[in-house]
């Protein structure tokens, strides 16, 4: 007799969970993302790696492509997530599994129930099965030697067949799993968004000062030491947006794939607030006259004192993405200046943040667009020094970029942004106006 441990497997988020019992409560899309992006297709069998969680993407992909709801194509995403909790077995063998086929189904029914999408009609199932089955055939065309049918059936999106790092897949199935958890057809309608801004040392205040907005318009705000931290807390956020560099050149040739240069060009007369980006090696360097010693031979580039002040809060991100590879496309980099010029139709706001008038503008700008700004100021002004109040306005103007986002679709500087050596994305993430 199996003692009730020994009937539990124990997930990547540390979670002992029994597949033979599910509960919902014991499942997580973390635990999803990181193992179907560790497995691979066909038994191990395709040219290269390709992961359930790649796979998986892609039927999603398909499905928005083709025009199904956001439900068929989350449904989609998580066709396959009973696999993380039990792994799979090839089609052959599986037929005559009947007890296997029913652990699996009910273990797939109570994914979906997890994630309000168990009452997927007839129509819809047979939507996901379809999409299954086209994405195998081309699959095995792409990645083996022929495809499963006579005849192809019809691929509407741009699949993506190529080998990728397990870490980049389970970062955009994480993405992807967000996004569609919080879309606007309402799979969900809790749709945190997070700002946050770097805070200035004033007393005990110091590290981050940060701003959330939930899909039902409430709020929230304090200020954290690190953001290891504000991530422990805010992990289930849909989007989290940050004012701070993300994806570190290491030459000068990557340098140049940073988004600074083409972001100073669309905040004319506000283009100093771009401060240059370090390198790698000067965010890493032990003094200042190093850093910039060390940036100006990498990148012909040399530093101000903004940059170099901002260097150690630089590297605790970048050191935070290189350990918890799983927020990558989660904590994104972002920009409050070119959030304001979005938000005014495109025009940069020149005034000095900083200065009363400056407070004063961007607090119109941003009541156009959060209902509740001023109250939320006020709350602010009421248990924080005055020195940290332009940070809060800044990380609240990407929190609601960050909503504004998740309603109508993000875009990036570049429009295809590099990755740095290490797979952090080199981008600046805004809002479709």
């Amino acid at each position: 007799m199996l003692s009730k441990r020994e009937n539990a497997i124990l997930t990547y988020s540390n979670t002992l969970f029994y597949p033979l019992a599910p509960r919902a409560e014991e499942v997580a899309i973390q635990d999803i993302a990181h193992a179907l992006s560790q497995m691979c297709r066909a038994n191990g069998h395709f040219k290269t790696f390709y992961s359930v969680a790649q796979h998986s993407i892609n039927c999603a992909r398909e499905a928005a492509q083709r025009g199904y709801t956001a439900k068929v194509q989350l449904a989609c995403l998580l066709h396959d997530a009973s696999e993380a909790y039990i792994s799979d077995i090839t089609r052959p063998v599986k037929y005559y599994l009947d007890d296997y086929k029913k652990i699996e189904q009910n273990l797939q029914k109570v994914i979906y129930e997890k994630f309000e999408i168990a009452d997927l009609t007839a129509d819809e199932c047979g939507q996901v099965g379809d999409i299954d089955n086209t994405l195998l055939h081309h699959e095995f065309e792409h990645l083996h030697y022929r495809g499963i049918f006579d005849v192809a059936p019809p691929l509407y999106s741009a699949a993506d067949f190529a080998e990728r790092s397990m870490v980049t897949v389970e970062a955009e199935f994480l993405t992807l799993a967000r996004s569609l958890l919080n879309h606007p057809e309402g799979i969900r309608k809790s749709c945190k968004c997070v700002g946050i801004d770097s805070c200035k040392k004033t007393g005990k205040h110091y590290g981050w000062a940060v701003f959330w907005i939930e899909g039902d318009g409430g709020y929230g705000f304090g200020v954290y030491p690190a953001i290891a931290d504000i991530m422990a807390e805010h992990h289930d956020a849909a989007c989290i947006l940050i004012d701070i560099p993300i994806g570190l050149p290491e030459t000068e040739a990557e340098n140049r794939l940073r988004p600074d240069r083409e972001l100073r060009g669309r905040l004319k007369g506000k283009s100093s607030s771009v401060f240059n980006t370090p390198c790698r090696q000067a965010v890493y360097s032990q003094d200042k006259l190093e850093a910039k010693a060390v940036n100006l031979t990498i990148t012909n580039k040399s530093l101000s004192e903004q940059s170099l002040g901002f260097s150690q809060k630089i590297r605790e991100v970048d050191e935070f993405l290189q350990v918890n590879p799983q927020y990558i496309g989660c904590l994104r980099e972002s920009h409050p200046e070119y959030g304001f010029a979005l938000l005014t139709g495109g025009r940069p706001l020149i005034s000095r943040k900083t200065e009363d008038s400056g407070f004063v503008e961007r607090r119109e700008v941003l009541k156009q667009h959060f209902a509740d700004t001023e109250n939320a100021l006020n709350r602010i002004m009421s248990q924080y020094p005055k020195r940290l109040l332009d940070d809060f306005v800044d990380a609240m103007v990407l929190a609601v970029v960050g909503i504004g986002g998740m309603q109508r679709g993000f875009a990036t500087i570049p429009g295809q942004p590099a990755k740095d050596s290490r797979g952090l994305p080199m981008e600046i993430v805004y809002v479709r106006m």
